[in-house]
């Protein structure tokens, strides 16, 4: 049987994939190789660089 998957905002699902870069962010800080600020910071950019195609992607289709 299929499942009916509910579309969800994507400014939720980008806050997800910020606290999975902050809970990796914390793991990592006490591991043998922490991420410097800068590696942290470019993982954020990223984020929401991933996610600013993604809203541009949708606006040309909803355009089309």
């Amino acid at each position: 049987m299929a499942t009916v998957m509910e579309s969800r905002p994507l400014a939720d699902l980008e806050e997800e994939s910020l606290i999975a870069v902050e809970q990796e962010w914390g793991r990592r800080a006490h591991g043998l190789k922490p991420w410097t600020t800068e590696e942290y910071l470019d993982h954020v950019v990223k984020v929401h660089a991933r996610y600013a195609n993604f809203r541009r992607w949708q606006e040309k289709q909803a355009a089309s």
